[in-house]
């Protein structure tokens, strides 16, 4: 039996580009009116926003690349409904934060390491409690 990978969920104000929807998601498909309205989101959206969308974007990549199919990733937008509700349960308030598994919290992560830790941490007690 194979195990359920961890559920990693990115929670935070982001850009559209890590949405399931937007201009962005049109980029293989770029053309004219579809680049101007690209661009256009980018230069409205607030730097602070751009460097979370960077930070999840290597994080995620990096997970990806250590972790293979034992993790599973969810970008959750602060500003919807569910990013809300996990934003207080977990008391994110207006930062970025990692949640891996149900509860580990990695708040404001500079950096893969921390992240790399407790997604360890979490596949190591999964792999505990599968014995």
């Amino acid at each position: 039996m194979h195990a359920q990978p961890v559920r990693v969920r990115m929670l935070g104000l982001l850009p559209a580009v890590l949405a399931p929807c937007g201009a962005a998601c049109a980029q293989p498909f770029m053309n004219g009116p579809v680049k101007e309205l690209s661009q256009e989101e980018h230069a409205d959206t607030p730097s602070f926003v751009q460097e979370n969308g960077e930070r999840a974007h290597a994080i995620a990549e990096q997970l990806f690349r250590e972790f293979g199919d034992d993790v599973r990733i969810e970008v959750v937008g602060l500003d919807s409904l569910r990013g809300l509700v996990l934003g207080a349960r977990h008391r994110i308030g207006k930062g970025f934060a990692i949640v891996v598994g149900e509860r580990q919290v990695v708040r404001n992560p500079r950096d893969y390491e921390s992240v790399r830790t407790a997604v360890a941490e979490a596949l190591g007690a999964r792999e505990t409690n599968a014995a």
